[in-house]
């Protein structure tokens, strides 16, 4: 899940990452950033880590990647920040190259692709990892880097055909990890999400199909693991014991914007509303 800030129900973030869902950074304030300093990037992708911890009980070490609002990547300036934040991914760069589809690599060196939204980083980030959003083709042949902006058909039976089609092109050649990203809102069409739950139930019936978070998918992809020992590879595992669920969800009436706003949460309420250099965090991200 990449959140951003603005509107986030952080009791829901809770319970959410209570069930194993991963938790990664959008941005405080989901502006265009490509003309951000590295400072800027930090206040923003760094700050919504603060936030995710402080407000949605999420651990901080857990928060280990990002993605770009609007995928408008700020080019080494965005990356020095993430590399020097100890962040493990980005996933904010959509590739063309899908036949065969592009795997996760890591910014040791040049990226292999064409730079869609530029800036791209041109320099080194030794072990940061980037995975990109591999480009679907719709069915009527038009491409998209999120499920959500492809041409989506008009009933379940087209959804789940335009899904099974993209699978496949990863399944059938070089099993690059098929990355689904959607925005929420498109799952409020009920044949949306009955096609997405039909092609849910067809590759979990696979025995050669795992269905992962972005930091499951890069410790497999530093310690490949075979089907005969995967069951015991524990990354894996599904047992969240330590993250709580919310039981005591309160609202929170803070001051932004000239307005007050609600903001829902199992923690405690800030004195302020957290925004960009004012997590409500001890931290030096926060301005003077």
């Amino acid at each position: 899940m990449y959140v951003s800030h603005e509107w986030t129900d952080y009791s829901q973030v809770q319970d959410l990452y209570a069930d194993g869902h991963e938790m990664a950074s959008h941005s405080v304030s989901h502006s265009f950033g490509e003309q951000f300093s590295t400072k800027k990037w930090a206040k923003e992708i760094a700050g919504q880590r603060e936030i995710l911890s402080a407000y949605g009980g999420v651990k901080m070490e857990d928060v280990r990647g990002m993605r770009a609002p609007f995928l408008a990547v700020g080019g080494n300036k965005m990356y020095r920040m993430l590399w020097q934040e100890n962040f493990t991914y980005d996933s904010s760069m959509p590739v063309y190259e899908n036949n065969p589809p592009s795997w996760p690599y890591t910014l040791d060196y040049r990226i292999f692709h064409d730079c869609m939204i530029p800036p791209c980083p041109t320099n080194s980030y030794p072990g940061l990892w980037q995975v990109p959003m591999v480009m679907w083709q719709d069915l009527n042949g038009g491409r998209c880097s999120m499920g959500d902006a492809c041409t989506t058909p008009p009933d379940a039976e087209g959804v789940y055909k335009m899904l099974i089609k993209n699978f496949e092109r990863h399944y059938t050649t070089n099993r690059a990890p098929f990355g689904l990203f959607y925005h929420a809102a498109w799952f409020t069409t009920p044949h949306h999400k009955e096609g997405f739950i039909a092609f849910l139930d067809t590759i979990t019936a696979m025995d050669d199909v795992w269905l992962t978070t972005n930091w499951q998918l890069i410790q497999w992809l530093r310690d490949p693991t075979p089907l005969s020992r995967i069951k015991n590879f524990a990354p894996f595992s599904c047992n969240y014991s330590d993250r709580p669920k919310c039981t005591t969800k309160k609202v929170c009436n803070v001051w932004h914007k000239g307005g007050v706003r609600y903001m829902r949460t199992c923690q405690p309420c800030p004195e302020t509303y957290p925004w960009t250099g004012n997590t409500g965090v001890n931290s030096p991200l926060n301005d003077p």
